[in-house]
């Protein structure tokens, strides 16, 4: 055996989850986890790293000492969003720090980043330092910045880079560290289909070679690599089976859990709740001018290294864009611009809601007329906060709730949590849902305040394809039933609303 989880069961903000479960993993085993949005299948991971406490049953480990020759100091290491998050704050602690040039040439570099000094931690103050064996990781990092396709980066500062970039950086991290087991939770989501493809490929080739024992966990089963021969499935907290991988995804009682149909487009008009949102966007008497957005040639530029050149850009009021571009095309700088949050803006020609950016308007002012989901948001979100509460900090854009809400307020984000069939979680912590559900929760923060502009930012990361479904249908009928404009990014295809009528595509910077 290499993990052995013997009739468990967890406690998180005093709620038992898991009850009696029992897996085991043995040496040489790869492993996929699927299931649906909040089944468990991160919690059921955090458990085999002790991350979690566990009130009933034992986790054992079975690992071999770590090798410091290898650089190893961890026999398990995991790639998820959480971890993703905590790496990414140790450079910064607000999402704007991205856009500030000053911030920029504080953070390190990619190639200082994936040297064995940063990868195993030395304290500078040791002697005689637990360094790796120098021949082999360096064959090593060649192997991993050949593997993620990294050599175009390694000069570039970590702020500078998207978040599907950075996502690579990190995994590159892990891989130098030799672990035992690597878990791996939605390790796709975020990267263009190139990268997909390159990660994908990168993670068969680390299975054939026996480098490391893999644990995959994701929503699609067309994402699970075809080495991985072992499948676990959850529904609803427990484990519904668990086996050969082509037995259980053939078998006719689990397909709606591991590969489940198209769902049909779901009717929001006539659900109380829905109607009455709609009406209050109706009854929303600010004006709002033809253009909401307009860029003339506008660039940006960090030293010698150009991100945006010449973007000649509108978005009317009611139209509806996808803005697509891979890993570092420049979106989400582009994006940055409008949502008030990149100095540069002022020295561009940019007007937002029919006012020269630098005319005398506020961010806040801004910022009021705008709901957005972003990767980086959910980053920085204030995790600790009430699902209610992170709906309501969408009145004042915050990181957090920091003010009272009204009487108004409150009922508002009450009615949106219904819609989105939630209301039950209204007092539970942020950080107690899954990835997906968090998602869930910004996205009703963004809607809250009725904005006439919404900027979606890859929000269907961690969603299964019910949820998915649900998701794009709401959207789809708010963009019908409201005067909304929609710039919506995504890396998938299936991912784009139906009410998408226009396209703006990046690369490296510019329109193409």
């Amino acid at each position: 055996m290499l993990i052995s989880l013997d009739n468990i069961t967890l406690r998180i903000n005093g709620h038992r989850l898991l009850e009696n479960t029992t897996w085991t993993i043995h040496k040489g085993q790869n492993w996929a986890i699927i299931g649906p949005t909040g089944s468990g299948k991160t919690l059921l991971a955090r458990a085999i790293g002790h991350q979690i406490p566990v009130v009933q049953g034992s986790v054992q480990h079975f690992f071999a000492q770590p090798d410091p020759a290898l650089g190893r100091t961890k026999n398990i290491l995991t790639l998820s969003t959480h971890t993703h998050q905590q790496f990414m704050q140790r450079f910064s602690t607000y999402h704007q720090a991205r856009w500030q040039s000053i911030e920029r040439d504080e953070s390190p570099i990619v190639a200082n980043l994936l040297t064995a000094n940063s990868i195993v931690q030395v304290s500078p103050y040791e002697i005689d330092p637990p360094l790796p064996d120098p021949q082999r990781f360096a064959k090593k990092q060649a192997e991993v910045i050949s593997l993620l396709k990294l050599t175009p980066l390694l000069p570039k500062h970590i702020h500078l880079l998207s978040h599907g970039e950075s996502r690579k950086v990190f995994i590159a991290r892990l891989l130098l560290q030799s672990p035992q087991l690597l878990i791996l939770d939605d390790p796709l989501i975020g990267l263009d289909p190139q990268s997909r493809a390159t990660l994908a490929a990168g993670i068969t080739d680390l299975i054939r070679q026996q480098a490391v024992q893999v644990l995959f966990i994701t929503t699609r089963a067309d994402e699970i690599p075809p080495d991985i021969r072992h499948l676990l499935v959850m529904q609803d907290g427990h484990i519904a089976a668990q086996g050969a991988r082509m037995q259980l995804l053939n078998d006719p009682k689990l397909q709606n859990l591991v590969s489940p149909p198209p769902a049909s487009r779901q009717a929001y008009k006539g659900n109380a709740a829905f109607d009455a949102m709609i009406a209050s966007y109706a009854d929303d008497s600010s004006p709002t001018p033809a253009a909401l957005v307009e860029m003339q040639n506008v660039s940006v530029r960090y030293g010698q290294t150009g991100i945006l050149h010449n973007i000649n850009w509108t978005v009317r009021q009611g139209e509806c864009w996808a803005l697509l571009g891979h890993n570092g095309a420049g979106k989400s700088t582009l994006l940055s611009l409008i949502l008030a949050d990149n100095p540069q803006a002022y020295a561009n020609h940019i007007s937002l809601f029919g006012k020269r950016r630098g005319s005398g308007e506020s961010i806040w002012e801004i910022k009021r007329r705008i709901g957005w989901v972003s990767p980086e948001l959910h980053i920085y979100f204030r995790k600790t906060v009430t699902c209610l509460d992170a709906v309501c900090s969408g009145f004042y854009d915050s990181n957090g709730l920091y003010h009272s809400c009204t009487a108004d307020q409150t009922a508002a984000s009450h009615n949106w949590l219904q819609i989105l069939d939630m209301a039950s979680l209204a007092e539970v912590p942020f950080n107690a849902l899954s990835t997906g559900q968090q998602r869930l929760i910004l996205l009703a923060r963004a809607l809250v305040n009725n904005p006439p502009l919404l900027i979606l930012d890859e929000p269907c990361q961690g969603l299964d394809e019910s949820h998915r479904r649900v998701f794009l249908d709401l959207l789809d009928q708010l963009c019908e039933g409201t005067n909304l404009s929609l710039i919506y990014v995504t890396h998938y295809a299936d991912e784009l609303p139906a009410s998408i009528d226009h396209h703006l595509r990046l690369k490296q910077g510019c329109v193409i």
